[in-house]
């Protein structure tokens, strides 16, 4: 049995990163498990929040893509696993992740279980609860994100780790899996190594987010551009619904020409949400008359941010 170490970057000392520690310290594994706290610049961490990291890692702040590595660089264990400070990992997450990477796996996608209690927060896991009902348990994946997820050390060696021009914790871990998948390494999803999680407490808060891994992911289609359009992470119908609400000033202007226009856009927006209001109706059936305007303010945030981190990187 190999042994394994978890990495958990931390900008601040926020509420739940000692619930992550005590969770992570709970966790049995067959073999040694060393946790690993990498600070991101100058963080205050009471002493008795430290005590429960076996490790404290230093350095500036220059993002959670070059926490992690100074993370993982610094544990001595083959096995690499990866949790935010937010996350609270469930009783055998750890086992779970480290069992597929002893079974041949080089990197293991694990899932929320959970995302808070309020509305848009519910409407938030069932986004996630679409996209894991497109993934095989064991299957192979081409996208792994660090929120729950382990790698091979050898394959975090390979590719250098982490891309530490990513300032921000978003699509740092895109483009290392592009990088993986793009090398032939096994990734697989595993969707019991659940962790528990407070997603965006207010749309205001969830608009904010979608817009921005709208911009960042023009750097993804940039650097990888094959990949980044056949990620089946991605559903098809996240993708059209970015079209359709790029589309929607046309489709609204063209009703001067036909009133039939802005009734076909209608049409096959609703058409697009059929996958995921499938999905509320199955894991959350109170927020499902409430999905469409989800999906609405998605698709704005999503493609505007497209467009101008498109616009920002042409500049450049």
């Amino acid at each position: 049995m190999t042994a394994a170490s978890v990495v958990v970057p931390a900008h601040r000392h926020g509420p739940r990163l000692v619930a992550c520690l005590e969770a992570l310290r709970a966790q049995e594994v067959q073999g040694d498990l060393t946790v690993i706290l990498a600070l991101d610049g100058d963080v205050a961490i009471p002493a008795g929040t430290a005590a429960l990291a076996d490790l404290v890692v230093h350095g500036p702040a220059k993002g959670p893509a070059a926490a992690r590595n100074r993370g993982w660089r610094a544990s001595a264990g083959g096995h690499v696993l990866f949790t935010d400070s937010d996350c609270v990992p469930a009783p055998g997450w750890a086992q779970r992740i480290v069992s597929a990477l002893d079974a041949g796996a080089d990197g293991v996608k694990g899932a929320y279980s959970s995302g808070g209690g309020r509305i848009v927060q519910r409407l938030q896991q069932v986004e996630f609860e679409e996209r894991y009902a497109s993934l095989e348990p064991g299957g192979t994946v081409d996208m792994i994100d660090t929120y729950s997820c382990g790698f091979r050390r050898s394959a975090l060696e390979a590719c250098n780790g982490f891309d530490e021009s990513f300032p921000a914790a978003d699509h740092e871990d895109v483009d290392l899996s592009y990088r993986m998948a793009a090398g032939g390494m096994r990734l697989v999803f595993e969707p019991e190594a659940r962790v528990e999680h407070e997603h965006r407490a207010t749309m205001a808060g969830y608009m904010r987010l979608k817009y921005s891994r709208g911009r960042w992911r023009a750097r993804i289609i940039e650097l990888h551009p094959s990949r980044s359009m056949s990620d089946r992470y991605v559903p098809w119908s996240l993708k059209a619904q970015m079209i359709l609400c790029a589309a929607l000033p046309a489709a609204l202007a063209g009703a001067l020409l036909h009133p039939a226009i802005p009734a076909a856009w209608a049409a096959a927006f609703l058409a697009s949400c059929i996958p995921i209001l499938s999905t509320a109706l199955r894991t959350d059936p109170g927020v499902a008359p409430l999905v469409p305007l989800l999906v609405l303010a998605r698709g704005f945030a999503l493609s505007t941010g497209l467009v101008s981190g498109a616009i920002r990187r042409r500049a450049r």
